[in-house]
């Protein structure tokens, strides 16, 4: 079991617990949470980024391959997004009166606002913008953002993403040994790695009024 994470969330934890433990599924499993994370109803409820994050000190650990992780992050963050967009379009108005988007009037406002400000550009930059990620999409939607131009600026919002959430997670690990997970390997000090058993110490020069010091 992994005890080498950073001090995530309680869920983030958990989550990478599980997913080390059902090795065979995680891709599937990240892939849904990383759905999830972009679908709005959803992504409002859940701690997505905390979870996916902890698919990085997974990947940092060894118990995961980069390359699957990051295509089951980039494909769900795409598809989750591209949902909230079809959602915005199909119901307009009505997605933002279902619990909780109906709990969030000013994340609502601020969604428009940050759409009419940048527009299309806004789909790639709410991806990196916490709770504007959930809405944006819908917003688009329901603006009617041309579904070409949106599914540009989503899938190339989405590849930047992926590393730059994995990245959290998978620093952690820098300077464990992975040959036994969570044991860390103490760094050489003053570059006298493997030199300290060898090294010879010679006594110190006597001192005149003092005593000669028998050793170093």
């Amino acid at each position: 079991m992994l005890t080498g994470l950073p001090d995530f969330a309680a869920q983030g934890a958990a989550v990478a617990a599980f997913i080390e433990t059902h090795a065979d599924w995680a891709e599937a499993i990240i892939f849904l949470m990383a759905f999830a994370e972009g679908l709005t109803l959803v992504g409002l409820l859940i701690p997505g980024v905390v979870m996916l994050t902890a698919a990085g000190a997974l990947v940092g650990a060894g118990v995961l391959d980069f390359w699957s992780v990051y295509l089951a992050i980039t494909g769900g963050a795409i598809l989750g997004d591209a949902t909230s967009y079809w959602l915005g379009r199909r119901y307009g108005e009505r997605m933002f009166r279902i619990w909780p988007l109906s709990r969030q009037p000013e994340l609502r406002r601020r969604g428009e606002t940050f759409f009419q400000r940048h527009g299309s550009k806004s789909v790639f930059l709410a991806r990196f913008i916490g709770p504007l990620r959930a809405v944006v999409p819908t917003t688009a939607g329901m603006m009617a953002m041309p579904h070409r131009k949106f599914q540009t600026f989503n899938v190339l919002s989405a590849v930047i993403w992926a590393p730059l959430l994995m990245s959290p997670g998978h620093l952690a690990w820098t300077g464990y040994d992975l040959s036994g997970i969570g044991i860390r390997t103490a760094p050489p000090a003053d570059g006298a790695a493997g030199q300290g058993a060898a090294k010879s110490c010679a006594p110190a020069p006597p001192v005149a009024g003092l005593p000669e010091r028998a050793g170093c």
